[in-house]
């Protein structure tokens, strides 16, 4: 049997997500970096020092380059648009999250990538962490019995040189809307469908029209209870980029930023240590502590393995847009409920 060909990939926008894109492409066996397009005459060293053809115009480069797949890392208000042109060329995307800053367009094009059945991959990288794979299994299997409360928690100091350009310090671009999309998508992933959410938010600790900080509290659908508490604005190391050692720009810290509870025991991630009671749970008996094992691996790296085989055919996406769409939903719930005061319920 004869091995099967790199996959032909483009890479649409040469930013910095872009360009991290680009170069686990190029790390790809299974891949095979064709051609990189971005409105920016810039980026053309950037195609130039990976040996492919650049183009300004991104239909252009589909038509011209043909290959079977685009990932697709413009900035979010350019997504659905390029992902439009290559599903009506029959051309895989893979769309880095959100889909949309419009969850309204989101639900449209979800509906359209369905009828045009061509896959489309949205980029929640987190999903593909095998620490988070492992807590999924384990909540699953039902280890940790009926789930009870979690607490999710992104707190993080941007430095304030970052608020130096204006809309950084304007309304919509705290937190909540920049940075939570990957803690929803995870909380939605290991802990089901939110029906509820109530929060507030303040913006006392810079001042700004936006918020820095925000607290959120969640029902699910089975009852269970979660909370979040959300900061650009606290020094601390308790947010996914600080613990989970996949993006070499945050010093690693040996914390968690989940922690998930249920009648039986209780997880927290990404260390991924789960605490239980030797037979019946009771608050008189020692807990004991397992750290199951996992081999990590990068999960941009696992990701892009994955779009290959939707690609090919031979595994359906991990996270389609009509899932995406359910992450958005909620996450401008929260952004209302901590806007409001209001209970929200979806």
């Amino acid at each position: 049997m004869s091995e099967k060909a790199p996959v032909r990939i483009a890479v649409i926008g040469a930013g910095a997500m872009g360009r991290n894109h680009i170069r686990f492409v190029t790390e790809e066996p299974e891949a095979e970096l064709i051609a990189i397009a971005d409105a920016f005459e810039g980026a053309r060293a950037t195609a130039d020092a990976a040996g492919v053809p650049f183009f300004t115009d991104a239909a252009q480069m589909m038509d011209e380059v043909k290959p079977e797949a685009v990932i697709i890392a413009t900035p979010n208000g350019l997504h659905l648009g390029v992902a439009r042109e290559a599903i009506t060329r029959n051309i895989v995307p893979l769309v880095e999250k959100p889909i949309s800053d419009d969850l309204e367009d989101a639900e449209k094009f979800a509906a359209e990538a369905e009828a045009a059945g061509v896959p489309v991959l949205v980029g929640q990288h987190r999903r593909h962490n095998p620490f988070v794979k492992k807590a999924k299994e384990i909540i699953e299997s039902g280890e940790l019995g009926r789930l009870t409360v979690s607490s999710f928690h992104y707190m993080i100091y941007k430095n304030d040189e970052y608020f130096d350009v204006e809309w950084r310090r304007k309304k919509g671009a705290g937190p909540i809307l920049v940075n939570l999309v990957h803690d929803v998508d995870l909380l939605r992933y290991l802990l089901g469908e939110p029906v509820a959410i109530q929060g507030m938010q303040s913006s006392a600790a810079r001042g700004f029209e936006t918020e820095d900080s925000a607290v959120v509290n969640v029902r699910f659908a089975d009852g269970s209870l979660a909370s979040m508490t959300i900061s650009d604005a606290t020094a601390s190391p308790w947010n996914w980029e600080a613990c989970a050692r996949e993006d070499p720009q945050y010093r690693p810290f040996d914390a968690d930023a989940y922690f998930i509870g249920g009648t039986k025991g209780a997880l927290s991630l990404p260390r991924l240590q789960v605490m239980s009671y030797d037979g019946a749970s009771s608050w008189h008996k020692p807990l004991k502590m397992d750290v199951p094992a996992v081999d990590p691996a990068l999960p941009h790296k696992m990701q892009l393995k994955h779009f290959v085989r939707v690609v090919r055919g031979e595994e359906a996406p991990v996270v389609t847009p009509a899932d995406n769409v359910k992450t958005l939903r909620a996450l401008n719930a929260v952004k209302r409920a901590a806007e409001t005061g209001e209970l929200v319920e979806l």
